[in-house]
């Protein structure tokens, strides 16, 4: 007995080592955390939110680029999460009030950069509210702005900017949870998403984390079996990955209009701008969306190259967020200035 119980253990181990070697010759390898360092301080920029999953840290920070080709950028978070635009506007007829995720927030440039800081330098009588976070999607975007616009009664636009990886985000899929856990050092490590029940009705639901498996750091077989669970996994309200993947671009569509109503409710007006969409077939979609639910859009988007992006990275430079101000500046003049 006792030696064909060491029989099968050794057999195990040996196949084991054995398919442990293979998956590193084929290029899996042990998971492994991404070191990001991005502020100076050491500091978290992001601290969790048991609704929004994460938000952004009251703080002045200082920010090393992607490339150390660049300067450091600064990123100057006040109260809620809100970026400072760099203009300590106190007397003001009107405010703005800006979501979304990254684009948004302006991540690579300095507070003054921005397209909503540039776009409140347009104007004597309004204040931006710049509350775009790092990471975020439409789902986590209409969250904050349900929090916040509450506090903001005057507001007389809210504005929604948009990329194409919201659609990946407002489902949590698979391969973008783990990509919050790998980059887990900034603070962000769970997400809110939503689904659409038998009734075909949007549901939020609370923020959820990427699985851990124990010993993933030193393994490639664990790596690899975490990856299959977590793309497979489903519990009730959680379906797996392939079906999230069905229902993103609808969920997207109902939180749109979900934001519309809260901004609506506000007796705020509403508009979508368009700051990344590859996929031209996509892209025409939503605007068919938007005209058929009277909902205004704008399509400021770039060529995500050359001089519009930062060196090494793919986020906006400060000559892609003049651009953004320039567009969103010509939209509000010509189309809904009248309205406030």
């Amino acid at each position: 007995m006792i030696k064909k119980f060491f029989a099968i253990f050794l057999a195990t181990l040996v196949g084991l080592v054995i398919s442990e070697i293979s998956l590193r010759l084929i290029g899996i390898k042990p998971w492994k955390y991404v070191t990001t360092n991005d502020s100076i301080s050491g500091k978290k920029i992001f601290k969790d939110d048991s609704i929004l999953g994460w938000i952004a840290t009251e703080e002045e920070y200082k920010i090393y680029p992607a490339d150390q080709r660049e300067k450091t950028f600064n990123l100057s978070i006040g109260k809620s999460g809100e970026r400072k635009t760099g203009l300590d506007r106190k007397n003001f007829d009107k405010e703005f009030l800006i979501v979304g995720g990254s684009f948004t927030q302006g991540w690579g440039v300095n507070d003054e950069e921005t397209f909503s800081a540039k776009l409140e330098k347009k104007y004597s009588d309004i204040k931006v509210h710049n509350y775009g976070q790092g990471g975020y999607g439409t789902v986590q975007s209409a969250l904050l702005l349900e929090r916040e616009i509450i506090k903001k009664k005057l507001s007389e636009l809210v504005i929604y900017g948009f990329i194409e990886h919201h659609e990946y985000r407002n489902v949590a899929r698979h391969n973008w949870m783990r990509t919050l856990e790998m980059y887990s050092q900034r603070g962000a490590t769970k997400t809110p998403y939503g689904i659409i029940n038998d009734q075909n009705k949007l549901i939020l639901k609370k923020p959820v984390f990427y699985v851990n498996f124990p010993f993933k750091e030193n393994l490639s077989l664990i790596t690899l079996i975490e990856k299959v669970y977590s793309k497979n996994r489903s519990k009730k309200g959680f379906p797996r990955d392939s079906e999230r993947k069905k229902q993103q671009k609808i969920v997207t569509e109902k939180t749109i209009l979900k934001m519309k109503k809260i901004a609506e409710k506000n007796n705020s007006d509403f508009l979508v701008i368009i700051l990344d969409y590859m996929n031209k077939y996509n892209i025409e979609n939503y605007e068919k969306f938007f005209k058929n639910n009277q909902i205004n859009f704008v399509n400021c988007a770039i060529p995500l190259i050359d001089e519009m992006v930062l060196i090494g990275d793919y986020h906006p430079s400060q000559k892609g967020h003049s651009h953004y101000s320039e567009c969103l500046y010509d939209y509000i003049e010509s189309e809904i200035k009248n309205n406030f």
